[in-house]
């Protein structure tokens, strides 16, 4: 009875043990199965850059071949800055070992603002890696020399045209390098000279009816008394 009950624990035990070790198998095939590479990679050669610098991106397909058309193409580049504005897109041929680089250059129109920027790569829709760098803008000294010329033109500029204000008398303004009278002054000429012209005018036709006038006055008086100069020598 003994023997009996030794052999159907022995069983228990080895029945256990074999389900504790498949247990451990098909964990470590799960472990190994989540832990497997990435089917596609991309890195930069640095953390960070600046304006001028030239970024080295590479990357790999670890399930490339060449001979099959369903993984043997291009690999798409995308570069994003802060302000989710794209700074380039471009394609890259896969090497034959599955491995692609490309070079960018820091710098342009689309390279003006600091921080990070994502730089992703992407082959067909479900094939997607991406990596962050962080980019510091300076300003070329080409540009700030512009910046600081254009600055002191437009302070000459404005100098010179108030000094030719000055020059311009009373009620009058600078424009286009020529003093023009104000509008007030302007208006105020026109009235000025609307109301005198006809004043002057009527006056002066006035003055000459009344001279005529007297003119045909002193003529008539004249012709009365020469005739009766003459009817009483008659007599």
């Amino acid at each position: 009875m003994k023997s009996i009950l030794l052999l159907v624990l022995s069983a228990i035990i080895l029945s256990q043990s074999y389900g504790v070790a498949y247990a451990v198998h098909v964990s470590g095939h799960l472990i190994d199965e989540e832990a497997e590479v990435p089917i596609i990679t991309i890195e930069t050669d640095s953390s960070s850059y600046e304006t001028g610098e030239v970024i080295t991106v590479s990357g790999s397909v670890s399930d490339f071949v060449e001979s099959d058309p369903y993984t043997n193409f291009d690999v798409t580049i995308r570069l994003i800055a802060p302000n989710n504005n794209i700074v380039s897109i471009s394609q890259v041929s896969l090497g034959s070992d599955g491995f692609y680089s490309v070079s960018i250059l820091a710098q342009g129109p689309l390279w003006k603002l600091d921080g990070d920027y994502t730089i992703s790569a992407s082959q067909g829709s479900d094939r997607n890696a991406s990596t962050i760098f962080t980019f510091v803008y300076s300003a070329p000294e080409e540009e700030v020399t512009t910046e600081v010329e254009a600055a002191a033109e437009a302070a000459e500029a404005a100098e010179a045209e108030e000094a030719a204000a000055e020059k311009c008398g009373e009620g009058t303004h600078l424009e286009n390098g020529v003093c023009m009278l104000d509008e007030s002054s302007e208006s105020e000429t026109v009235s000025a000279n609307t109301g005198s012209v006809p004043t002057e005018g009527f006056n002066s036709w006035i003055y000459s009816i009344t001279f005529t006038l007297l003119i045909a006055f002193v003529i008539a008086i004249s012709l009365f008394l020469i005739s009766r100069v003459r009817g009483k020598k008659t007599v």
